[in-house]
Formats: structure tokens, C-alpha cells, sequence
């Protein structure tokens, strides 16, 4: 299996690197939105379709296919791969900051289901589309127009705080 320089996966310090992860790392693919990264993911996507994808985008595949790994050199040519070793996201996640000098910090800036950019909204939109108890105690909303999905700062983030802290910065 051809050995791949973790340096050499970033665009370059400036710039957070992008990813596409294949169908057996959507949990990976969740955590990561959480964290603001850009993260594409399918459920069903052809290794050929995906590895296209990421070459036209100059995306980092992220794969748990050993087989799609060890065809890269030969018929993928110039893309990106990572090998994630790991089953449990934890792992995955600590091998990314390992590998790639990731950061991991809670920032909602990207919907968790399609990837979408999300947008501030006021309060008021979100009356009616979240709980009671949220409305009341929280002020700031966001909106995935693609998903139909509001976000907000609230016990969740926090709950993942202590799960991740030995990874967050």
C-alpha cells in the first residue's frame, strides 16, 4: 500500500482542507460539518464517481476501502487519499488530527445532513420549527434552506465537548 505524506494532503497552512468521505464513513462525515469542515457524502456513490468528484473539486478522500486504496496510484492518479484505520468516529477523528494537524473545534457553520452553508436567522423564524423550551432560552438560530433544519447552541454541543475534549482545541 502506498504510504501518503500527511503534509502533502493540506492545500497549505492557510487553508482547511476539503474532504469527500465514501459510504462506510458518514458518522465521520456528520463530525466533521460539526466541526465547519467541508465534508461531502453520499450513501451510494460509485468509487469512480466519488474519486471524480474529489479531482474535480480537489477534495481528500477519506475511505475505509483498502481496495480503492491500493488502486489509487495506478488508476486515480493525482487525488488524495486517506486510509482511515479505525471503526469508532473517536479514533477516526484523533487519526485526522494526528495525520492531517486538523483542528477540531465545535463551530455550526455547515448543516450536518447535506453539508449546506448554514444562515443566521432571526429568533422570530424559528417560532413554531423548534421546541418551546429551546425558543424561550436560546437567541441565536440558524437555517439549512436545503434541509429545512434549525440549529442552535444548546446542550448537544456541549454534551460533545466532553466527549471530544481530549481532541477539541
Amino acid at each position: 500500500m502506498k504510504q501518503y505524506n500527511p503534509q502533502s494532503l493540506t492545500k497549505n497552512d492557510s487553508e482547511r482542507p476539503i474532504f469527500i468521505a465514501d459510504m462506510m464513513l458518514g458518522r465521520l462525515a456528520r463530525y466533521l460539518r460539526i466541526f465547519g469542515y467541508d465534508v461531502l457524502y453520499f450513501q451510494k456513490i460509485s468509487d469512480e464517481d466519488l474519486v471524480n468528484k474529489a479531482e474535480s473539486e480537489s477534495r481528500i478522500v477519506l475511505t475505509r476501502d483498502s481496495r480503492m486504496i491500493r488502486r489509487s496510484p495506478f488508476k486515480y492518479g493525482r487525488v488524495k487519499f486517506l486510509f482511515i484505520r479505525h471503526d469508532k468516529v473517536l479514533k477516526q477523528l484523533e487519526q485526522l488530527v494526528k495525520e492531517l494537524n486538523l483542528e477540531l473545534k465545535i463551530n455550526l457553520i455547515r448543516c450536518i445532513e447535506c453539508n449546506q452553508i448554514l444562515k443566521k436567522v432571526d429568533k422570530e423564524r424559528a417560532k413554531g420549527k423548534v421546541p418551546i423550551f429551546v425558543y424561550k432560552s436560546i437567541t441565536n438560530f440558524a437555517y439549512c434552506s436545503n434541509c429545512d433544519k434549525y440549529y442552535w447552541s444548546g446542550s448537544h454541543l456541549e454534551l460533545m465537548n466532553r466527549r471530544f475534549s481530549s481532541l477539541l482545541k
